[in-house]
Formats: structure tokens, sequence, C-alpha cells
């Protein structure tokens, strides 16, 4: 494991430490495996929101959502205003001082704040302002996802089950 991806394990890790609730089945143990196929930028805010739909799928209770976005901001000279951005790609990343937010819920609380760059400090209000935002909107994207989800689980569900002569429960 290069220093990266420690750096990576750690942040899930203490990130979903405090959401999961863990105290329902204390002998139990959670692993999470994550395989990325692509790095076209918000590794790490795609990871934190993969292992959220990841433990919800497999019925892990949490407290509430951990939704994850990256921000930047594109003002490059260092008077005037910032311009704060949303979702930066790999390029931007690398270009554009940015930081990685993790929320739980729709944005009360700050799970995991990331940044690997030197930024002014009225720039970085507008980068927080801009990021939790965006968790607050993914979150609302994340649930109807999930309850669509659950109905189309429930549906097939009771499908199954009248064919199978069992009827209504």
């Amino acid at each position: 494991m290069d220093r990266r991806v420690a750096e990576m394990q750690s942040a899930l890790q203490n990130t979903f430490a405090s959401v999961i609730l863990t105290h329902l089945f204390p002998r139990s143990e959670i692993a999470i495996t994550l395989h990325i196929l692509s790095q076209d930028g918000s590794v790490l805010a795609s990871c934190i929101n993969a292992t959220t739909l990841a433990l919800i799928d497999a019925g892990i209770p949490l407290y509430d959502y951990v939704t994850a976005c990256t921000a930047g901001s594109s003002s490059t000279s260092d008077e005037g205003d910032a311009d704060p951005m949303l979702d930066l790609n790999a390029t931007e990343e690398g270009d554009l001082p940015c930081l990685t937010i993790a929320t739980v819920g729709g944005g009360e609380r700050i799970a995991l704040c990331s940044m690997e760059n030197k930024v002014q400090l009225s720039r970085l209000e507008g980068m927080i302002a801009v990021a939790v935002g965006g968790c607050a909107e993914l979150r609302g994207v994340l649930d109807r996802a999930v309850r669509k989800w659950g109905a189309e689980v429930l549906k097939r569900r009771g499908e199954s089950e009248r064919v199978e002569g069992k009827g209504d429960i």
C-alpha cells in the first residue's frame, strides 16, 4: 500500500466510524472493499458516496447518509473575487486549490474535510459553502435512488410471493 491509499483508507474509516450504528451488532465486523476503475477526479468523494450506497444496500444501519463533494476555486489572481466550483475533474484538481467535504445528513455536520493545497481564507469559505450545498443536493439524489430501488425490490418480492402461492403476509 502506498501512502495515498493509506490516507484514503484512514479517511474512509474515520468518516464512517461515527456514522455506522455499530452498537447494534457488537460482535460484527464490517469489511469495505473498493475497486477504483477510473481516476477522473474526485476519487475520495466517489469512494465515500459508493461506500454509503454499499452500506445501505447491505442493510447496515447508519445515522444518516454520508455524502461527499469536491470544490475548488477558479480565481488565479490573489486579488478579486474567487469563483468556487463544484465536482472537479482530475485536471482541475491538479491545477486549482481544491478540497473534499463529506457531510452527514443534509449538511448539518461535516464528517470530513480534506485539502492538500494552500488557499486564502476568503476563497476557502466559498469553497466550503459550495461543497456543503453540493453534499445536500447529492443526499437528495441518493435518497431518491435508494427509495426507488427499495420500492422495486418490494414489488419484485410481492410478485414472487404471489407466484409461489403464498399470498400476502
